[in-house]
């Protein structure tokens, strides 16, 4: 890397063009020395999406320029998805403002949070604002490429035919990423920028995205720094400061968010970036401050929004936090990210406020919309609790908090982790210690190392006014995990490997979902058969506990190398 960093003219060269400074004549020129693959656009299925019906012709008489006969179009971001989950399209040319501060890139989000496009296809935002190149530029999640209009025919070929020559050098890492193989992934970029690839920059920042992903925050910062000493590259500062503030370096990662924003202020991501520094600092106050501004320039996000509330909760101001989580809902209600949980927010919010009958029409409006679904039957009773203990009827508060506690057991596996906790907050309020206590260890004993999870925690004792008794719990609870590890350790080393498997197991039934505990109990199924031969029972229960890790963490550093142990176990065994 050090020699890759001093080949600086070359570096510089391929950093500007990861900047979006080349030009199509440059572009066409580079691909040309390359070898240009021949792309049939004819055969291809295109969709344009834009609001302005004359662009939308514009764009038609465009794309046949150069052969495209396959065209639909969506005006808007839900049509399009709706069309988008019942089509298969090669190429998604979407306007970059999709009205109502939803942009492409959200979009571009949701396509790929709900695996909607396939790997092969092609996403380009088409924009006539300047400054959202910055801001498109700045994103983790980038499209295949921008264009501002007005552009011509041959313009928007030599781009698309750019992209269609890319993804035939990223097949390889485009599939490891897809099979959450990371390590392989890894390896790719690493020959690739050792080899000094011409596409040496893309590949430097996807090692940097692989580094985020896995936790590897050391390689994440080293890889984006190196970026940087070349070019100063919007997304590399943000992948950066990123970095930084999982290395808990906060005023180095406030700085570069913030200068981010001074150069340009639509770059919405290092607003709740700046938000999560400032919660980490205990300055709630300037979280809300930050997120409000941020709402103020892009309303239409439900993470965002939602975190607002959330914010606004713990900040005692009942107001914001009600209108938040009604946008919330308004925004999620038709969408992949509709949540009963954003009711039963709101129905505390309205609560705080001293709103009673607005939080029963919300309790009211889970049963409707959620109807059918027994965890959301299960939420609607602990907020119809909620209201009566509000409202001072303790004696119907209990009847009802019986019948939630009746539903829980139906659903108690599967339910989510933010529902079991409004179920806990309902007991403690009416003095059901221990029945709170039981949801609560078992959720604290799933998730003993999740920091959001153990903040939700907390934020609920402080809630009840158990503060102490929270942090207690999360405290006794890593300590009995640990405990019960190290005395597994011990018997292995005393050679009872047999014992230190069988403690394991004994532990996993006890937390299914415990991704650390699971691991454990791989490796010691490992070293069992490393040692003593191969044991089907207990190599098939390693596959089982893998997969369920897979499905909780796939990104897991630890995850991905006992799946590679678990791997050359079967190979030596040849089984």
């Amino acid at each position: 890397m050090a020699e890759l960093a001093g080949n600086s003219a070359l570096f510089a060269a391929r950093a500007a063009r990861a900047g979006g400074d080349d030009s199509p004549e440059e572009v066409a020129a580079r691909t040309m020395r390359r070898g240009q693959i021949e792309v049939d656009y004819g055969a291809k299925r295109f969709m344009v999406i834009d609001a302005v019906q004359e662009m939308r012709a514009a764009m038609n008489n465009t794309l046949s320029t150069f052969g495209v006969t396959k065209v639909e179009y969506a005006h808007r971001a839900t049509e399009a998805i709706g069309m988008i989950k019942r089509g298969d399209y090669d190429v998604i040319l979407c306007d970059f403002d999709l009205g109502h501060g939803y942009d492409g890139l959200h979009l571009l989000e949701e396509l790929k949070l709900r695996n909607l496009i396939k790997p092969s296809a092609v996403f380009m935002i088409v924009t006539g604002e300047r400054r959202s190149r910055m801001v498109i530029s700045a994103a983790e999640l980038a499209p295949d490429d921008y264009l501002l209009k007005p552009f011509t025919g041959e313009e928007l070929k030599q781009r698309l035919d750019r992209i269609y020559n890319k993804k035939v050098e990223f097949e390889a890492l485009d599939a490891a990423m897809m099979n959450q193989d990371y390590f392989k992934a890894l390896a790719e970029c690493n020959e690739r920028i050792g080899r000094k690839d011409p596409f040496l920059v893309d590949f430097l920042k996807m090692k940097g995205r692989i580094a985020l992903t896995i936790g590897d925050y050391p390689l994440a910062r080293d890889t984006y720094q190196l970026v940087l000493n070349a070019r100063e590259i919007p997304w590399a500062k943000m992948g950066l400061a990123k970095a930084l503030f999982h290395l808990k370096e906060f005023a180095p990662a406030r700085e570069i968010f913030e200068a981010l924003l001074a150069e340009n202020n639509r770059i919405m991501e290092a607003y709740d970036w700046l938000a999560k520094i400032h919660q980490a600092e205990h300055e709630h106050q300037e979280a809300q401050g930050v997120l409000e501004k941020a709402l103020e320039l892009s309303a239409a996000n439900v993470s965002r929004q939602k975190k607002l509330g959330e914010v606004a909760m713990r900040n005692g101001d009942f107001e914001t936090a009600t209108k938040s989580f009604q946008q919330t809902i308004n925004i999620a209600k038709y969408s992949f990210w509709r949540d009963a949980g954003d009711y039963a927010s709101l129905a505390k919010a309205h609560l705080g406020n001293g709103n009673v009958m607005e939080a029963a029409k919300v309790a009211a409006d889970v049963r409707r919309e959620f109807r059918y679904d027994q965890k959301a039957e299960l939420l609607a009773t602990v907020m119809e609790t909620q209201v009566a203990i509000k409202q001072g009827n303790d004696s119907r508060a209990q009847q009802i908090l019986n019948k939630a506690r009746q539903q829980y057991q139906a659903v108690a596996s599967e339910l989510p982790n933010h529902f079991a906790l409004e179920l806990a907050e309902a007991c403690y309020q009416l003095g059901e210690d221990a029945a709170a206590g039981e949801i609560v260890q078992k959720l604290v004993r799933n998730h003993h190392e999740d920091a959001a999870v153990l903040e939700r925690v907390s934020a609920m004792y402080e809630a009840v006014g158990r503060a102490d008794l929270g942090q207690e719990m999360i405290e006794n609870t890593a300590r009995a995990i640990v405990a019960v590890n190290n005395e597994a350790v011990r018997m292995a080393q005393a050679g009872d490997l047999e014992g230190a498997v069988q403690k394991f197991i004994h532990a996993v039934d006890e937390m299914p979902a415990n991704v650390q505990v699971m691991l454990n109990a791989v490796n010691a199924m490992l070293a069992y058969v490393s040692r003593l031969g191969w044991h089907q029972e207990y190599m098939e229960l390693a596959q089982t506990y893998l997969d369920r890790v897979k499905a909780l963490e796939p990104a897991s550093v630890k995850y991905l190398k006992l799946k590679d142990a678990y791997a050359t176990a079967r190979r030596r065994f040849r089984v």
